[in-house]
């Protein structure tokens, strides 16, 4: 758990960021938010895909504090829009048993 008072304990995966006009999503995430959330619990499976700063994939987690997420579920976190409201959560304890180093 996070000692800082401004880390949250949890991170997020939203399943419908805002996308800009030429940002595509790979064959797997295409569909709505919700359609992404219901295939992800279907499947079991987070599927990483190339970002524009990454050749390898990527699976891309919000630390945003409760505040934060409030806002880019209403307002967005720049010029394309809010989130939409689907996404998984977790404590970083289950995170950190996933990932290894």
């Amino acid at each position: 758990m996070s000692t800082h008072p401004d880390l949250p304990d949890t991170l997020v995966h939203f399943t419908g960021r805002p996308r800009g006009q030429s940002d595509e999503p790979p064959d797997f995430a295409r569909g709505s938010a919700e359609e992404r959330m219901v295939n992800i619990l279907h499947s079991g499976v987070l599927r990483g895909a190339p970002d524009y700063w990454a050749d390898a994939p990527v699976i891309c987690f919000s630390e945003a504090t409760e505040a934060a997420r409030r806002v880019m579920l209403r307002d967005g976190g720049g010029k394309r829009g809010p989130y939409a409201p689907w996404g998984l959560g977790s404590v970083f304890p289950i995170i950190g048993s996933l990932v290894r180093l």
